[in-house]
This record gives C-alpha cells, sequence and structure tokens, in this order.
C-alpha cells in the first residue's frame, strides 16, 4: 500500500507511473525544437526576415542590397530590445496582431475577440512553463504532491483555463468568418488550437486523475485512470511541440525576433536602415497589398 509522506510543507505519494519515459519524450521534443528551428527558422532565413521583404525582395538581393554592407545590430542594443519586445510587444499581445489580406473566403470583421484569444492562450502557456519548471525542481522524482495549493499546481490549472477559454474563442471565431467544407476541414485548417485545448482539458483530466489516486491508491481503477491521464497530458503537449514550426503558426517566434531587428534598425536612420523602403507595399502571395486584419 503506497503511503502519504512527506515533501516539505506539503504531502506526497508514489506515483504509479515512471516518470521516465515522460523525460525521455520532452527531452526528445527538446531537440526535435532547436533542429527544427535550426532548419526552418536559419536554414531558410525566416529568423532574418521581415513578412513583407519575404515576399516582395529576394533573400538573396535583399542580403546583397540591404543587409551586407549595413553595421551589425549592437549586442547591447540587441539585449535592450530583447526586453522591450519581450513586455511591451509579447506580453502586452502588441506583437500578435498579424496582418492578413481581404478573401471572399474569410473577412476579417473580429480583431478583437482573435487577439483576446492569442493573449489568453499566450499567457496560458506562460503559467504552463511556470508549473511545469516548478514541478520539475521541486517534486521529488516520482512523487506525487497531493496539495492544490502548491504553486505549481496552481500555475498550472490558471494555464489550463486561460488555454481552454482562449482556445474555444479562437475556434468559435474562426468556424463563424471561414467557410469551412466541412469539420474534417476546420480540424485540419485549426490543428493547433484544437491541441491547445486538448492540453487543457487534459490537464485538469490529470488532476482528477491524481486526485482519484490519492484517495485510493490501491484501486486497480485509479491507477489506469492515473497512467491513461499521464499519457492523454503528455502526448498532445509533445504533439503541440513537434508540429509548431511545420505550421503557420511559428511566425510568432519569428515575429518577435523580427520585432527586436525593427527597434534596433530604427537606431540607424536614413540609408543605413536595414528595413525596406516605405514605397514598397507589404504583398500577400497572391501579389494583393496586405489590409489591416487580425
Amino acid at each position: 500500500m503506497s503511503q502519504v509522506i512527506s515533501c516539505g510543507s506539503y504531502q506526497c505519494i508514489a506515483s504509479p507511473v515512471d516518470w521516465t519515459a515522460i523525460d525521455v519524450l520532452a527531452f526528445l521534443t527538446v531537440i526535435w525544437i532547436i533542429v527544427t528551428f535550426i532548419y526552418k527558422g536559419l536554414r531558410q532565413y525566416k529568423v532574418m526576415r521581415y513578412p513583407q521583404i519575404q515576399m516582395v525582395i529576394p533573400y538573396a538581393r535583399w542580403e546583397a542590397a540591404l543587409v551586407k554592407e549595413k553595421p551589425p545590430i549592437r549586442a547591447g542594443a540587441a539585449v535592450k530590445y530583447f526586453f522591450v519586445t519581450l513586455f511591451k510587444d509579447v506580453l502586452a499581445m502588441g506583437i500578435l496582431k498579424c496582418e492578413a489580406g481581404l478573401t471572399d473566403a474569410e473577412i476579417v470583421r473580429t480583431g478583437k475577440a482573435k487577439r483576446a484569444a492569442k493573449l489568453m492562450i499566450v499567457w496560458g502557456f506562460i503559467f504552463a512553463a511556470i508549473s511545469t519548471t516548478l514541478a520539475y525542481l521541486t517534486f521529488p522524482h516520482n512523487e506525487i504532491v497531493l496539495n492544490l495549493t502548491n504553486p505549481a499546481r496552481v500555475f498550472g490549472m490558471i494555464g489550463g483555463v486561460l488555454m481552454i477559454v482562449g482556445s474555444l474563442l479562437w475556434l468559435s471565431v474562426r468556424y463563424k468568418e471561414v467557410n469551412y467544407r466541412g469539420w474534417w476541414h476546420w480540424l485540419g485548417a485549426e490543428y493547433l488550437p484544437f491541441l491547445v485545448l486538448l492540453i487543457g482539458i487534459s490537464g485538469f483530466v490529470l488532476q482528477a486523475a491524481l486526485l482519484a489516486y490519492a484517495a485510493s491508491p490501491d484501486s486497480t481503477a485509479a491507477v489506469a485512470f492515473l497512467w491513461f491521464a499521464v499519457h492523454l497530458h503528455a502526448i498532445p503537449v509533445a504533439l503541440f511541440f513537434w508540429a509548431f514550426f511545420w505550421t503557420n503558426a511559428d511566425h510568432i517566434i519569428y515575429a518577435f525576433l523580427w520585432r527586436i531587428q525593427e527597434y534596433a534598425d530604427k537606431e540607424i536612420a536614413g540609408a543605413m536602415t536595414r528595413l525596406p523602403p516605405t514605397s514598397i507595399p507589404p504583398l500577400n502571395k497572391s501579389g494583393k497589398e496586405i489590409q489591416p486584419g487580425y
């Protein structure tokens, strides 16, 4: 019979699920993120491209004409504008204001709702990251902390609520404004928001499984429920990050880096700027000028 033991100021119970497999999955996921970022971000030059440059000017020409002869961004400026971008644009959602062309299939009328959804999803992941970090650093290996007041639990539940509400808001808005051909088209087009929703829901399922196991540690049903809940949560999390850089959502990461460059480049005025001429309108892939969107 599993015994409740003291873990500092909290109570723990031995887990029937070995966390080693989850740790290995997390390690492989980090390696995959690094590899895909190098391939998609660096080798395909997305890190160094602004969207309008990517559409209008071939990279080789842009690199030779606008970047190669310009002075490098100072390290101090890069650090300074990293924090400016982080606190002004990312955490305040300014950087998440995307641009989209108006098409027959999609008419953007829901900018505020989409930005609110993105804000909740981003902050949901921030709280989830804090929760995961605290759990990794403070939880004994293969032990379950029972107290719901534990900071890792609190941050995790806040993040889960934000993810669920944000993804539901995003999916509902997208369903209303886009003429999907069926639920499979909707699922395919909104793959990542559906995964975010599943991550949030599975997190609360895991919480319920932990409480059920703590109440009946010798119950076969409780052990099976916990085993199921652990994998139900871990697999969608891994799938999200494994697919992230292979979807359009990767622009969130690149936009962060683009904004740092933009702030730094504004210090290099006139002919020395890396930014494209203001006379070049940003174009989408169809060659039409991009209109303010969401």
